[in-house]
């Protein structure tokens, strides 16, 4: 009976002996992050796309049948060019009538002048006939000015992109017929994180690059900065393309190169998770990458953090090194762990 007893003791021995391996054979998957300067000049590079200043609706001025369609979609247009006319056969016949009563009235109205003149004819009678020549004169003005609405020019220099109606289409005034898209003025587009938003005021410069143009860049302007955020917590960064950027085209993906002239604090910025209590002192677990261990590394912090979530180490730490950012609670000095790479900032989810 004592020997079974033991041989149970034993297993259970064994047991426990195995499970404490299994616990120290754990390995911990930690993302790493690496400082960012928190004094001088940084570059960051952010994912845009060239987007045209404006697109333009053609419209005819007034209603009618279209008669012809002079252009198609993918057409390059100049301003004032001839895009589509509308029959004007019923604005014409108008017209002549009302030139035929035109001429009709001037002559009445000549000898109502010598009428008055002469004491024939009463102020206010004259006035009325005066009167009524002057509205048929504006008729007529109208009319013909009907006439030139029969004729749809391009509002603007640019590319079609889409042709709404078919000849022998009816069309309302006001209704687009032809779009345009305005390619003389392009802008580039880039979303910026909230980090990123955070530290516009440091921005100092913006470069384009494009892979359809190796070993080119353009210079870029900011035009505007969305002050509110979408649904993906994105801000949008808006840049007019200036200097050799003319070889662009609307939908182009460029690398927009983002220059900011830091804050002035000094040392380098860890996001706030990746700061703990060490015996009373704060610091960061460091990453070896020859042996994948991390190592408890002393910092020295200044203030209470910054309004991006990291706070500024003054000491103890470079951007050279890589810390991990989050977790560090169950983590010990030491331990291997299995490093994850920092996400791209311009290819959010690794789907490029």
């Amino acid at each position: 009976m004592w020997a079974a007893v033991a041989a149970v003791v034993a297993g259970m021995v064994s047991c426990k002996g195995s499970t404490d391996r299994e616990k120290e054979a754990v390995v911990h998957n930690v993302f790493l992050v690496e400082p960012r300067s928190a004094d001088g000049a940084s570059v960051r590079e952010f994912a845009g796309r060239v987007e045209e200043a404006k697109s333009v609706s053609a419209a005819f001025k007034t209603a009618g049948q279209i008669e012809k369609i002079f252009v198609k979609e993918g057409d390059r247009v100049r301003r004032g060019q001839l895009l589509a006319v509308l029959d004007s056969a019923d604005y014409v016949l108008g017209v002549n009538q009302l030139r035929i009563q035109n001429t009709q009235i001037a002559a009445e109205t000549a000898r109502h002048a010598k009428l008055h003149a002469s004491g024939g004819l009463s102020d206010n009678d004259f006035e009325k006939a005066t009167a009524g020549a002057k509205q048929l004169a504006y008729q007529l003005a109208l009319n013909e000015k009907k006439i030139e609405y029969c004729r749809l020019t391009a509002p603007t220099d640019g590319v079609v992109t889409s042709v709404n109606f078919e000849r022998g289409e009816m069309v309302d005034a006001g209704t687009p017929v032809i779009d345009l898209m305005d390619n003389t003025h392009l802008e580039v587009v880039v979303d910026l994180p909230v980090s990123e938003y955070l530290r516009r005021g440091e921005f100092a410069g913006f470069t384009g690059r494009s892979p359809q143009l190796p070993g080119r860049s353009f210079p870029l302007q900011m035009l505007s900065l969305t002050p509110r955020a979408d649904n993906n917590q994105l801000y949008q960064l808006k840049l007019n393309v200036a200097g050799n950027g003319a070889t662009l085209t609307p939908g182009m993906n460029v690398a927009v190169s983002i220059t900011t002239g830091g804050n002035g604090n000094g040392g380098v910025t860890v996001p706030s998770s990746a700061v703990f209590d060490n015996g009373g002192k704060a610091a960061v677990f460091v990453y070896n990458p020859a042996d994948s261990t991390i190592t408890a590394t002393p910092v020295n912090i200044t203030g209470t953090g910054n309004a991006d979530g990291t706070l500024t180490v003054t000491s103890g730490l470079d951007a050279s090194q890589s810390v991990v950012r989050a977790g560090v609670h169950h983590l010990r000095d030491g331990e291997k762990v299995n490093a994850i790479a920092p996400a791209s900032t311009t290819n959010a989810g690794n789907l490029l």
